[in-house]
């Protein structure tokens, strides 16, 4: 049996990301929630970068680097399909899910003048409350979770990257319209038949907002297109995909039994939509 722990917290989109590849191939694994205040749970790799995998007793950093070492070790259910060519237009993908899609909601943190909006405000203690459920935060530290995520040193560094030309709204209309093309026509991102990187990279970013309760609907389901792809997605991963504790899922993506047999009729409303 192989030991495998992913290190980092749930609040992290590449974090996520690992963990949704590692479902997707079916790989048992501990996830070791990291406290962003105190790492000291990856002190033994001397830096305080999340994710950390740790594989027996090998350990590695960065999301996309670890999901080609999934692929190297664990070749069943790959990641970046069957070619270089098929690797190479995967990559170009999350590249733009990096650097798009991940960054826009950055943005919106950063760029907001403070004091915050009180639904900005109310986000950022949910994710406080997110990341204590799992590492104890103390009070203070909780009530100043707005300001430390506007400080935060990755999400700085992340901003150097910004078209600031670009208001923030653009960027997301500009996103959104983006997405959809990038699926193009589907049945998974890229247009591919089976599921990427790419899609574990988009899919935990799309719905962690209203699985965990800040966002009232999931707002990518108003889209059919994106609805149906999710619907797939959801197949290959468990309910609660995305490593928070169970009683932090707000609204679960799978219904029960009694709800799924009417889905199909009412397929929008059960998943957030309008």
């Amino acid at each position: 049996m192989t030991d495998i722990k992913l290190h980092g917290y749930s609040t992290s989109p590449f974090v996520r990301k690992v963990g949704c590849c590692l479902y997707y191939k079916k790989l048992p694994f501990e996830f070791v929630p990291v406290n962003p205040m105190d790492p000291r749970a990856i002190a033994f790799t001397g830096q305080t970068q999340v994710p950390v995998l740790q594989i027996d007793d090998e350990w590695r950093t960065d999301s996309t680097p670890l999901a080609e070492w999934l692929d190297e070790l664990f070749p069943e259910k790959p990641l970046f399909g069957q070619s270089q060519q098929d690797k190479g237009e995967i990559l170009a993908l999350d590249d733009w899910v990096t650097n798009s899609l991940i960054l826009s909601s950055f943005r919106t943190v950063y760029d907001t003048p403070m004091p915050m909006t009180a639904r900005l405000r109310q986000t950022a203690w949910r994710l406080a409350a997110i990341v204590s459920s799992q590492t104890p935060l103390a009070d203070e530290v909780r009530n100043a979770w707005p300001e430390i995520l506007q400080t935060a040193p990755f999400i700085k560094h992340m901003m150097c990257h910004v078209d600031t030309s670009e208001s923030v709204k653009e960027m997301r209309d500009r996103i959104g319209m983006e997405l959809i093309q990038h699926l193009q026509g589907g049945p998974f991102f890229g247009g591919r038949t089976e599921p990427s990187l790419v899609d574990f990279a988009i899919f935990p970013q799309l719905v962690f907002g209203y699985m965990v309760g800040y966002d009232d609907k999931l707002a990518v389901a108003q889209v059919p297109e994106l609805r149906e792809w999710i619907e797939r997605i959801a197949q290959y991963l468990p309910e609660n995909s995305i490593l928070v504790p169970d009683f932090m899922v707000i609204n679960p993506l799978v219904q029960d039994s009694e709800a799924q047999a009417g889905r199909s009729a009412q397929s929008a409303s059960a998943w957030g939509g309008s």
